[in-house]
C-alpha cells in the first residue's frame, strides 16, 4: 500500500510477545503463552497489534516432525495458482506458526473468511486476478474492518488515506470506505492490478503493496537485476519488514488450503452470512433501523463498518444498507416509518451536513461557520484534535496542501445548525462552541425527578434520547454538552424527562 512502514504480522505477531493493550501502541515485549489473547485482539485497532518479528524469533520455535520439508514441498507443489510457490526455510516458519503454534487464532481468521472472502473472490475474479491475492488480508489485518495501524492504514486491506483517495475510498466526517470490506476489496485488486503491471511478479507485486513501489524500485536497482527482477533475488535487498512479508503470505496460502489436514477447523462466527443490500436515498441513522425493524446496533454496525457516526448521509448520493436477508424485505416495507422515526432525536445534531452536502440548508435551520484562529507553536494536528476533526479533514475543508500554518492564520474548523425560532444551537466537530441557552433551566430542575446515565461504547445523543423517551437537545442543554458527537464512554449524563 505506498510506503507506510507498518509491521504486517497483524495479530499473529502478538502471540510471540507479552504485551497489554496499554503499552501494546509503544513497544515490544516479552513471549505470550495463549492464543486466548490474540483472540481477545481480533477486535481492536490495529495500534494494539503491530510489532517487529525477525527471523531469529520465529527460529526459536523448534522444528515439528509433521513438518518435515518433504512433506511441506510436496504439499505446495499441489496446490493450483498462477501465483509462483515456492518452499524454503523461511516459508516453513510461517507455515509453523500458522497452523501450530496459533492454531486458535488461524480457527478465528478462518471463521471469518466464510462471509469475506465470497465476494472477495468474485470481486478479485472480475479484474482476472488470482483469487489466491485476498489472504493478505490474513497478514493485513486478520479481517477486521475496523483494524487501524499506528501509522494509520485502515481497514481489511489496511489503506493509507492518500493510496485509498487514489482509488476511489471516500473518507470524511461520516464514511470511510476503507472500513467498507466490499469498496475496499474492489479497490485493493485495482491496486495489485496496477502493482502487477509495474513489475510484472507477483512475489515483488505483495513486496510492493507492504513497503511500497518506491522501496521495491530501489531493491532491483541495488540487486543488480532489472532485466529479469524476481523476488528471491530482490528480497536482500528490501526493507527488513518487507523480506518476510511474502513468505508470510505463502504460509496464509499454505494454511488455507491444509488447515484441515492440521486439525484447524473455521471458529463459528457471529456475522450473518446471508446477508443483502439496499440502498439508502435519505439520511438516516442505523438507531432509526435498529428501533423500527427490531434488530441490534452491533449487527448493524458489523455489516455498516464504513459508517463511523452510525449516519447515512444519503442527502444528495444514495448509499448502501447492508442487512440479513430476513431485513430487507420489512425494510423496504417500513421505509417510511423508518426515515420518519425520532427524526429529530436522531438526525437534529446533524443537519448542518445537509447544507455541505447539498448546497441547500433546511428551511427551519440556519448554518453559521466556526473559526479557529492559529495561536503561535499551534500544530494543525493539535487544532484537529481539539475540533474532533482528522488532519485529512481540516486540511480539506480549508483547501491546504501542506501542514504548515501561520500564527493568527483562520481554519474553518466546523459549523452551527441554529433550528429557526430556538435560541439553542447544535454544533458539529468542534469542542468549544458555545450552547445559548434561554435559560438555566438544567440547574434549576428538581434532582430528585433526574436519571443519572453512563455513556457506554457504541452510544449517541440519538439512541440515549429514545431510551429515555427526551430529545437530543434537551440532553445537550441539561448537562452543558458542546459538542453534540464528542460523547466519551463512562461519561455521566442527567436525564430529566420532557
Amino acid at each position: 500500500m505506498t510506503v507506510k512502514n507498518k509491521n504486517f504480522f497483524a495479530v499473529f505477531i502478538v502471540l510471540l510477545f507479552s504485551i497489554t493493550l496499554s503499552s501494546a501502541q509503544e513497544t515490544c515485549c516479552d513471549s505470550v503463552e495463549t492464543d486466548e489473547f490474540i483472540e481477545d485482539l481480533l477486535s481492536v485497532e490495529m495500534d494494539s497489534m503491530l510489532h517487529e518479528l525477525s527471523d531469529a524469533t520465529l527460529s526459536t520455535y523448534d522444528v515439528l516432525e509433521e513438518f518435515s520439508d518433504q512433506v511441506l514441498a510436496e504439499r505446495f507443489s499441489n496446490i493450483l495458482t498462477t501465483v509462483p510457490l515456492a518452499y524454503n526455510q523461511k516459508v516453513k516458519k510461517w507455515v509453523e506458526l500458522y497452523c501450530k503454534k496459533i492454531t486458535k487464532t488461524s480457527a478465528a481468521v478462518l471463521g471469518r473468511t466464510q462471509y469475506y472472502y465470497p465476494y472477495m473472490y468474485e470481486i478479485f475474479d472480475k479484474y482476472n486476478l488470482p483469487e489466491e491475492l485476498v489472504y493478505l488480508t490474513i497478514i493485513e489485518s486478520a479481517l477486521n474492518p475496523n483494524a487501524v495501524s499506528r501509522a494509520g492504514a485502515t481497514g481489511i486491506w489496511q489503506f493509507m488515506y492518500r493510496t485509498g483517495k487514489a482509488y476511489g475510498l471516500e473518507v470524511n466526517t461520516f464514511i470511510d470506505d476503507r472500513r467498507d470490506p466490499f469498496k475496499a476489496t474492489d479497490a485493493a485488486a485495482r491496486h495489485l492490478r496496477d502493482l502487477y503491471n509495474s513489475f510484472h511478479d507477483w512475489g515483488l507485486v505483495i513486496s510492493a503493496y507492504n513497503g511500497g513501489q518506491g522501496n521495491v524500485r530501489k531493491a532491483i536497482s541495488r540487486c543488480g537485476c532489472k532485466d529479469n527482477p524476481d523476488y528471491w533475488k530482490v528480497a536482500p535487498f528490501l526493507p527488513r519488514e518487507t523480506q518476510s512479508y511474502y513468505p508470510a503470505f505463502l504460509g496464509a496460502l499454505y494454511m488455507m488450503n491444509y488447515h484441515t489436514t492440521h486439525g484447524i477447523e473455521p471458529d463459528s462466527v457471529s456475522i450473518p452470512l446471508d446477508v443483502d443490500t439496499v440502498m439508502v436515498n435519505k439520511e438516516l441513522h442505523l438507531g432509526q433501523v435498529a428501533a423500527v425493524l427490531n434488530v441490534s446496533m452491533d449487527e448493524l454496525r458489523l455489516l455498516n463498518p464504513q459508517y463511523k457516526k452510525d449516519v447515512i448521509p444519503a442527502y444528495k448520493h444514495t448509499f448502501p444498507l447492508r442487512l440479513k436477508a430476513a431485513d430487507l424485505d420489512a425494510f423496504i416495507t417500513l421505509s417510511d416509518s423508518i426515515y420518519k422515526y425520532q427524526y429529530d432525536d436522531f438526525l437534529a445534531t446533524y443537519k448542518v451536513y445537509e447544507y455541505i452536502y447539498t448546497g441547500i440548508t433546511d428551511s427551519n435551520y440556519t448554518i453559521k461557520n466556526i473559526y479557529h484562529t492559529v495561536r503561535k507553536g499551534e500544530s494543525i494536528a493539535a487544532i484537529a484534535r481539539k475540533h474532533d476533526l482528522s488532519v485529512a479533514e481540516l486540511k480539506e475543508m480549508n483547501h491546504l496542501k501542506g501542514n504548515s500554518l501561520k500564527q493568527d492564520q483562520r481554519l474553518l474548523v466546523g459549523f452551527q445548525s441554529i433550528k429557526k425560532g430556538n435560541t439553542t444551537s447544535v454544533s458539529n466537530g468542534t469542542n468549544n462552541t458555545p450552547i445559548v441557552q434561554n435559560d438555566s433551566s438544567s440547574s434549576h430542575q428538581n434532582s430528585a425527578s433526574a436519571t443519572y446515565y453512563m455513556v457506554k461504547k457504541g452510544d449517541t445523543l440519538g439512541v440515549i434520547a429514545q431510551k429515555y423517551h427526551t430529545t437530543v437537545q434537551k440532553i445537550m442543554t441539561d448537562n452543558q454538552i458542546k459538542n453534540a458527537n464528542a460523547l466519551k464512554i463512562g461519561q455521566k449524563l442527567t436525564i430529566y424527562g420532557k
